[in-house]
């Protein structure tokens, strides 16, 4: 089936109807899984070690797998297309248990495992909605194809309906799913309110980001009033500075950085952060800085100011939570975390040199930056910090720490060998990765796996 049948029907029969085959985790089925794999990904006369992906057999993808990289003969290419059979069992063969964590491993390159998302959605239960979820966030399913699920009785698949209610005539329906019992559902209008970008839908919005008991549906709300607000709302940053005294951190955080955006800054954002900068060092003060040194457009050099001096006092003196927080978010340009690179605290200094040696940072000081991080990546009392500087080193394009990754893939860390991956492709040595398609931890296999295949994508599509 191509691509555009697939989103016309968006999972359903030709009558229509919501297909309902048996469940995919029942025996007779799985007999009919390996003829669905092959036709699935072309691959039913490939290779010997894509009969063992395919298959599931562990131990010979591996030693094929390291026979390849002894001779230097396994391309990225060959790895991509092992990674997209192995995530491909793994979804197609998951437990009921499992289902739904495995699609989550796999959102990422959902397109690349779209046939796999398709037979799963046609289970009707949650792991079938997380795959309707991931097929309409890669593009591959429409509005049209999921809206009909609005009125389903199941919270998940609800979930997924409500994110096709966009349309001006659907507004009645969006803010009933922002009621709805089920959080799921409320994040979906919130999301769905977003896109529609209707005038109606603030006034419940507002009321969701004041009263909603899930603290993530208060934040989607607060993410949408600055939706309204960049595209015209006036009374937006009023709003907001009602909410701010009662709001928990995370909440402050996005009203900070709303008053910062485009619409809501010219009308009372200004006067909430002037108030804000000057009176409050915790993280709402810490992301409305940093957005205001990020919006380039904003004329007010005092308030421009006042954001520096902010970032920069807390990066010196803070709570070691917030000086995290800071340098993360400040710009490289800032003098406090150069300070903050000499610091005792080593999950400080890893941060800031984290900053220091980006792509961006200036040349001289990202120099000094790669060498003390190599010599973090070196450390073999603390592990964790360890791969943390490899990791570093990688993005920052440092081929002399490869063998120390490779090294991490054997890690008794699942975390460790799947940073590793990520690392490796980084450093354009994606292939290397392979091992981790025969990793023991089926979760670490497919996010594995679908790092390989979105490194291939990257190398197909070139920016």
């Amino acid at each position: 089936m191509n691509k555009k049948r697939r989103r016309r029907e968006g999972g359903r029969d030709k009558r229509g109807e919501v297909g309902v085959p048996p469940t995919p985790f029942s025996s007779s089925l799985l007999l009919v899984i390996p003829l669905f794999v092959c036709a699935a990904l072309g691959a039913c006369h490939g290779s010997p070690a894509l009969h063992a992906a395919e298959a599931g057999d562990l131990a010979t993808l591996r030693a094929h797998i390291q026979a390849g990289e002894r001779a230097a003969t396994l391309s990225l290419a060959e790895a991509a297309e092992l990674a997209r059979a192995v995530a491909f069992r793994e979804l197609t063969q998951a437990s009921r248990q499992d289902a739904v964590a495995r699609v989550r491993d796999a959102k990422a390159c959902a397109p690349e495992l779209d046939d796999a998302l398709a037979y799963l959605m046609k289970t009707m239960d949650s792991a079938g909605a997380e795959a309707a979820t991931a097929r309409f966030d890669a593009g591959e399913l429409s509005e049209g194809d999921v809206r009909s699920f609005a009125g389903s009785a199941s919270d998940d698949w609800r979930a997924v309906g409500v994110r096709g209610l966009t349309r001006s005539r659907d507004a009645e329906a969006r803010r009933k799913a922002l009621v709805d019992p089920s959080p799921a559902v409320r994040r979906a209008a919130a999301r769905a309110m977003s896109t529609a970008n209707d005038a109606s839908d603030f006034a419940v919005a507002v009321e969701a980001a004041r009263l909603d008991p899930d603290p993530m549906v208060r934040t989607d709300a607060v993410r949408l009033m600055a939706v309204f607000g960049r595209h015209g709302r006036e009374d937006v940053a009023g709003k907001l500075a009602d909410l701010y005294p009662h709001a928990d951190d995370a909440i402050r955080e996005d009203i900070g950085a709303a008053w910062a955006a485009p619409g809501v800054f010219e009308h009372g954002g200004r006067e909430a952060l002037r108030v804000l900068l000057a009176s409050e060092e915790g993280p709402g003060a810490i992301s409305a800085a940093a957005a205001v040194l990020r919006e380039t457009g904003l004329k007010d050099p005092d308030i421009v100011a006042a954001a520096r001096t902010e970032l920069e006092r807390v990066i010196l003196s803070g709570p070691r939570r917030n000086r995290l927080h800071a340098i993360a978010v400040a710009p490289i340009t800032l003098d406090a975390i150069e300070t903050a690179s000499k610091d005792d605290d080593l999950d400080v200094k890893i941060s800031a040199l984290a900053r220091l040696s980006a792509p961006e940072a200036p040349p001289k000081g990202r120099a000094v930056a790669v060498s003390q991080l190599e010599a973090i990546a070196a450390r073999k009392a603390d592990a964790r910090l360890a791969s943390r500087a490899r990791r570093l080193l990688a993005s920052a394009g440092d081929a002399r720490v490869q063998a120390w990754i490779e090294e991490d893939l054997g890690s008794d860390d699942g975390s460790v060998r799947l940073a590793a991956v990520g690392a490796l492709v980084a450093l354009g040595r994606a292939s290397r990765g392979a091992p981790v398609l025969a990793d023991p931890d089926t979760g670490v296999r497919t996010r594995g796996a679908c790092e390989l295949i979105l490194a291939a994508r990257r190398r197909s599509s070139p920016r």
